[in-house]
């Protein structure tokens, strides 16, 4: 045993030597425990996050397909507003030739 200065012994027991390791070590697998459940979490949410990035890939494909098929859709529906107007000009063309006929009274002879 040591003595101090004044000639005295020191009363120095295990007991707390062990009581603060055991106190440290009980601390270090404490956070230990903190640290691996972040990583796990941090696993998982990157999993989350690369499974969305992949569907939203996916989806990005799909949207440029549709873009395509709206714009298919929209030159048809152009097309066909052309030869609806086409068409009204005709019938209307053709109601005057009627009329026209009619006011001319033919007969047949």
């Amino acid at each position: 045993m040591a003595t101090p200065v004044s000639g005295l012994p020191i009363s120095f027991s295990n007991d707390d030597a062990k009581t603060s390791v055991c106190s440290k070590a009980q601390s270090s697998i404490s956070s230990l425990a903190t640290l691996v459940k972040s990583i796990i979490k941090n696993s998982h949410t990157n999993d989350y996050l690369t499974s969305t990035l992949k569907q939203f890939a996916n989806c990005d494909q799909h949207l440029s397909s549709t873009q395509e098929h709206i714009n298919k859709i929209e030159h048809l529906s152009q097309q066909l507003l052309f030869q609806s107007n086409v068409l009204q000009l005709d019938t209307q063309e053709l109601n005057q030739i009627h009329r026209t006929f009619s006011d001319m009274k033919l007969e047949e002879h």
